[in-house]
């Protein structure tokens, strides 16, 4: 049996390439019940509703060096899906394909589209800068760990 550490985690951004330097990811599934209780009812009952997921990550602050472009998304990628200069903000066109990797297979992704729903720049003295952000996730799970 194989065991994994945040050393095998990793976090692709839009479907292409891993998001550099990132410290860590998490998501949290949700499933909200719907009361089937009536006036007579001694015990609670519940019927399923709507399920919803939301997550975050923490990137470093961390500028690309010459050639890691081509193999790396840098932590403005996600900035730019939130933090905007025009005056039309965020549109259905900031939606992200995100993929969360706990391990090297394809058996420990899991992918999905999501909006980022906060993001900030943390400084404090001697730590690094960090990126973190939330995300809500839009519809289904495209691919979840097997």
């Amino acid at each position: 049996m194989a065991f994994f550490t945040g050393r095998t985690g990793k976090l692709v951004f839009d479907g292409e390439k891993e998001v550099a330097k990132i410290r860590d990811w998490s998501i949290e599934t949700s499933l909200e019940l719907v009361s089937t209780n009536t006036i007579d009812s001694s015990f609670n009952t519940f019927e399923p509703g709507v399920v919803g997921a939301t997550g975050s990550a923490t990137l470093m602050y961390y500028r690309l060096e010459n050639g890691e472009g081509t193999l790396l998304h840098q932590f403005t990628a996600v900035l730019n899906k939130i933090m905007k200069t025009e005056t039309a903000g965020v549109t259905s066109g900031d939606r992200v394909k995100l993929q969360l990797n706990v391990g090297d297979a394809d058996i420990d992704d899991i992918i999905f589209n999501a909006y980022i729903t906060s993001a900030s720049v943390s400084v404090s003295t001697g730590e690094l800068s960090v990126v973190p952000f939330t995300f809500t996730v839009d519809g289904a799970f495209t691919d979840i760990i097997r």
